[in-house]
């Protein structure tokens, strides 16, 4: 008999994440990388959301593309932090918001780029067999 077993009521059962699994750890940097890829193109000029997904797209090559889903609540979060401001504007009847970095996001942005840079040089060390324990991280 191949019954399934259930978790008891109120128990969440859940899945082991498999470590092993490239997509596991793609999807984990690009969930990390997206807020970082959405200063990066608003340090070039101001965008509405379509145009910051496209380009962000183009700017990874695809690899960091966020949905309309994950890209609106950023964006929220970072105009409430005071990281990019909008204004509105109409086009063909709809309206339109056009976000634009501000200083505190362009500072943001500079220190992301720093952190993101000296962790890679500690991912490379340690994927080429130099890992050094108290210098990394």
């Amino acid at each position: 008999m191949n019954e399934q077993i259930k978790a008891p009521k109120g128990v969440r059962s859940k899945t082991p994440v498999d470590y092993t699994s490239q997509d596991y750890w793609n999807g984990l940097i690009r969930m990390s990388m997206s807020k970082f890829f959405v200063l990066c193109v608003l340090a070039n000029r101001p965008m509405h959301g379509y145009e910051i997904t496209k380009a962000v797209a183009r700017t990874t090559n695809g690899c960091c593309a966020p949905t309309p889903g994950a890209l609106y609540p950023v964006l929220r979060e970072f105009e409430e932090g005071g990281y990019v401001t909008y204004h509105e504007e109409t086009v063909s009847g709809r309206a339109r918001k056009i976000y634009k970095i501000t200083d505190k996001g362009h500072k943001a942005f500079q220190i992301a780029a720093k952190s993101w840079l000296d962790m890679s040089r500690c991912i490379e060390a340690s994927a080429n067999g130099k890992c050094d324990i108290d210098g990394c991280c």
